[in-house]
């Protein structure tokens, strides 16, 4: 079965290559790659301090800087952080959003995350601020993104374990 998180992101990329500009093959060599970096490890990493006065743009850029690493590059968890993480990269590329709007949208995400006295951890507020983003940028709204995340839990409750999950149209009823 798939995590929570992992319905989420798989939300997004299908959103994402439906009309946000970012191509399946693309995504999928870009993901292949950055799979390589994913090393399990317990507890998310923590989220950068939230200093008095700072805006949520400069929160986001600070953020933007904690990502997890080693001398080679972004280390992950799990493979749906690497998603996450290139989706973003892509759709930045793909001019969908802007650095300033990815920073503003982490930054607030962070700062909400830490008021509503969530403990989240980096990833999980980076594929929060991803959602709010492609709703800020129109690609989809909240139901919009239910609908496909309940699609995606629809398709892996029907796959059998060990066997990639896909969509299908049926997915959507």
């Amino acid at each position: 079965m798939l995590s929570h998180e992992e319905l989420r992101v798989r939300a997004v990329a299908t959103l994402a290559t439906e009309r946000g500009g970012v191509e399946a093959d693309v995504l999928d060599s870009f993901v292949d790659v950055y799979v390589a970096r994913v090393v399990p490890r317990s507890g998310g990493a923590p989220l950068p301090a939230d200093e008095a006065g700072i805006t949520e743009a400069a929160l986001g850029a600070k953020a933007m800087t904690a990502i997890p690493r080693d001398a080679e590059g972004p280390l992950f968890a799990d493979r749906w952080e690497a998603l996450a993480f290139v989706l973003t990269m892509l759709m930045e590329q793909r001019g969908v959003f802007t650095w300033l709007d990815w920073a503003q949208a982490l930054g607030t995400e962070i700062r909400s995350t830490r008021t509503a006295g969530r403990t989240d951890g980096y990833f999980e507020s980076w594929l929060a601020a991803l959602e709010r983003v492609i709703g800020d940028k129109g690609i989809a709204d909240r139901g919009t993104l239910d609908q496909y995340r309940q699609a995606w839990n629809r398709a892996a409750a029907r796959t059998p374990a060990g066997t990639e999950v896909s969509l299908r149209p049926e997915d959507f009823a």
